[in-house]
């Protein structure tokens, strides 16, 4: 039996492609719990919660109009305005977000938000630290509503 090596390439990309599409996959899931259990932190104001996916030592920052400037603190700086429970608007909130890309180590994920007096939109960073998907960043963006 002659085997080409046109042959030959061809049959090992048919076995190495489903394992990389799966490693993908894979991250992807990851990447979407991990969004899953913050969207939960949001709901029930659980800075706990949020902490199981965000590093207290992560960076938040975006434009305040009110201020004037870019605001920077670290996620746990951010993280104290969680108060313990729903804010009181909570069935009126709205939130939404789509995984933008993922890689081996790192991904990026869209969170769009309404609310009654807020609506903006937040780019979160994650990376892969010690096997585990974390959020190392927080950018927003938004208006109060009138």
């Amino acid at each position: 039996m002659k085997i080409s090596i046109r042959s030959l390439v061809l049959a090992l990309a048919f076995l190495v492609l489903p394992t990389s599409v799966m490693a993908q996959n894979s991250e992807h899931d990851a990447v979407d719990q991990t969004m899953k259990k913050m969207m939960r932190a949001f709901e029930t104001g659980d800075a706990n919660l949020a902490f199981e996916v965000l590093r207290k030592d992560g960076v938040v920052l975006g434009y305040s109009a009110t201020r004037g400037q870019v605001v920077a603190q670290t996620a746990e700086e951010w993280a104290k305005g969680f108060q313990g429970k729903p804010a009181d608007d909570e069935a009126q909130r709205k939130r939404s977000y789509e995984i933008v890309d993922v890689t081996e180590h790192a991904a990026v994920v869209k969170v769009m938000l309404d609310y009654p007096a807020w609506k903006g939109l937040d780019y979160l960073a994650l990376s892969k630290i010690d096997g585990k998907w974390m959020i190392v960043s927080k950018s927003w963006s938004g208006q109060r509503k009138p």
